[in-house]
């Protein structure tokens, strides 16, 4: 049974939200401020987290990061703000994915599911890529793929679980153009519906971990994709 935490402090709808994770087969906490959420966090391990960006005594920005500081669980922001620099702020801060309320809980679930699915699922994959030891070695980095971490030498730099699943993909499939469609159906594992900002952020910070010397590993097809060379 998947652990899932609501943060939001309508109380209504984060009542209609649990109500709906629980039919679906979840075990649901609720939390109403950012402060509630940090004890739950301390307590429990959760396998999905559900953030509204405004909350009453922090952002769900800020939230986000201090719980990326600490684990990579998958984590979709739901807000009414539907804006480009606040879903691009949420993204850039560690979130999965973005959706904007009144959310779809039809579709809410089959994203929460396909992003648990994708973050449970990718180790094993990497394993049945043939990696050594839990590394994969490429010319300028590394990847722990226990930890889920790039390796530039002795230094560590921690991914979010979509990250990890965005590099996995594209260095399974090596200088071979990655549409932004392709990109979101096979790590998304739902139709993108145009949605090419939440993949461009995603890339944008997988990038600044990957290649902060900025040697071209991955780069930009305008108006098309992306395009991972480091083989």
């Amino acid at each position: 049974m998947y652990k899932a935490l609501i943060v939001e402090d309508d109380e209504d709808l984060c009542v209609i939200t649990a109500a709906h994770l629980t039919h679906a087969g979840y075990e649901v906490d609720k939390a109403g401020t950012c402060a509630a959420a940090e004890e739950l966090l301390a307590k429990k391990k959760y396998d999905l987290i559900l953030l509204d960006e405004l909350l009453p005594d922090c952002s769900g920005d800020k939230l986000c990061r201090e719980i990326r500081s600490r684990c990579a669980c998958p984590i979709i922001f739901m807000s009414c703000m539907d804006d480009s620099e606040t879903i691009i702020s949420a993204l850039r801060s560690g979130g999965d994915d973005y959706m904007v309320k009144p959310v779809n809980y039809e579709e809410l679930l089959a994203r929460a599911d396909a992003i648990i699915r994708r973050s449970g699922a990718r180790s094993s994959e990497m394993a049945r890529s043939g990696v050594q030891g839990g590394i994969m070695e490429f010319k300028h980095f590394s990847v722990d793929t226990v930890h889920r971490c790039i390796l530039h030498g002795e230094e560590r730099t921690e991914l979010s679980s979509i990250e990890y699943s965005l590099l996995l993909y594209m260095v399974q499939h090596p200088d071979t153009l990655l549409l932004y469609h392709d990109l979101y159906q096979n790590v998304w594992s739902t139709d993108s519906l145009g949605d090419v900002r939440t993949v461009m952020v995603h890339i944008s910070n997988l990038r600044k971990k990957v290649d902060p010397d900025r040697l071209g590993i991955i780069s930009t097809v305008r108006n098309a994709g992306y395009i991972f060379s480091d083989l």
